[in-house]
């Protein structure tokens, strides 16, 4: 079983011995795992790389990510990227074409807005709360007037409306009175549940991009999403319809089963935890208002790794498949959408 490589230990070294990913700290080994275990490794804050393992994660082709201890994304190692130059010239074409951009665009909202419907609908059988009512409601608006939206930049407004009203109840389904959602806040996030969210989107899309990379595909231009210095446009388009499955989801249990509780977190001006005593390079803790401690942040990524290995029924295979070749699934079916072979469907929950 494949999976990624989290290390989030301050002062530790990824080193390479054999054919297997060793991690050391203060001289002793704390983890490994063999190559062909590892889809991709994420490195989050003040963790060094031995040049050998540098080598023999880009001989491995196993996408590297780094990331500061907070979440913020860095750079990565990727080997041999950019070789399928014919199917890149597929994509650039086909997204130019605005219509086929407006009919792609319009499944990626319209996926992203069933399956937040689909979650606040299994949670309001329960509640019956009437603003959660109302809210799905609106969303189905949303998503029916999608169907005649004749440009992107309307699909956009559409699905932004869609989000108010999810994320404006999206706090009623927390049933812990010691965690409080009032809305959706980022750059920096302000209160641990958006501090949960935040850094579950950062690391959904650093493993959807990881198959992006994979499918030959480039990550800098999608449809759904403009095209912007550093933004990579396609990874955010196909990550939609996952947000609500894969994140949204995995904090509400991971808040309302107490596994992650307010003492995971912390704010800088209240304390220094000796989690943070290494340099981060050109950003501070003091930067943001609420942190994660450092056996926090380690709990909420072993439960997003976990739901990442969960298998569901993914329908156009009739197969059980992890969520992470379900991330891949689709992206080869965007391929194939790209060179007319077949239509592009959003995956969708029950």
């Amino acid at each position: 079983m494949s999976h990624i490589l989290y290390i989030a230990d301050q002062g530790a070294t990824l080193t390479k011995r054999g054919q297997r990913l060793v991690i050391q700290k203060a001289g002793q080994i704390i983890h490994w795992l063999h190559a062909f275990q590892v889809d991709q490794v994420v490195v989050m804050g003040n963790v060094s790389i031995t040049p050998g393992a540098i080598a023999f994660l880009l001989q491995q082709g196993i996408d590297t990510v780094f990331m500061s201890f907070y979440g913020k994304y860095r750079g990565r190692l990727v080997s041999q990227f950019g070789k399928n130059i014919e199917l890149r010239r597929i994509q650039f074409d086909r997204f130019g074409d605005m219509e086929f951009r407006l009919a792609l665009s319009r499944r990626y909202v319209q996926g992203k807005i069933a399956n937040c419907r689909v979650l606040l609908r299994r949670a309001n059988r329960e509640l019956m709360r009437d603003d959660i009512t109302n809210a799905l409601n609106r969303m189905r608006m949303m998503a029916r007037m999608s169907e005649t939206a004749n440009a992107v930049d309307m699909l956009m407004g559409m699905e932004g409306q869609a989000a108010a009203a999810y994320f404006g109840v999206f706090g009623k389904l927390i049933r812990t009175d010691d965690m409080v959602f009032d809305g959706r806040n980022r750059r920096p996030p302000k209160d641990p549940v958006n501090v949960l969210l935040s850094l579950g989107y950062t690391l959904l899309a650093n493993a959807i991009e990881t198959q992006v990379n994979v499918a030959g595909l480039d990550p800098y231009l999608g449809c759904l999403h403009g095209v912007d210095y550093g933004r990579p446009s396609l990874v955010l388009d196909l990550m939609e319809e996952f947000r609500p499955v894969i994140v949204d989801s995995l904090v509400l249990m991971v808040i309302n089963k107490r596994i992650i509780r307010p003492t995971d977190f912390y704010r800088p001006s209240e304390r220094e935890p000796a989690a943070f005593g290494f340099a981060e390079g050109e950003e501070s803790h003091k930067d943001y208002p609420i942190l994660f401690t450092h056996e926090g942040m380690k709990k909420f990524i072993g439960q997003l790794e976990g739901r990442f290995q969960q298998k569901v029924l993914y329908t156009p295979t009739g197969k059980q498949l992890s969520y992470r070749d379900v991330f891949l699934e689709q992206v080869r079916l965007l391929v194939r959408h790209l060179k007319g072979e077949s239509p592009y469907e959003s995956f969708t929950v029950r």
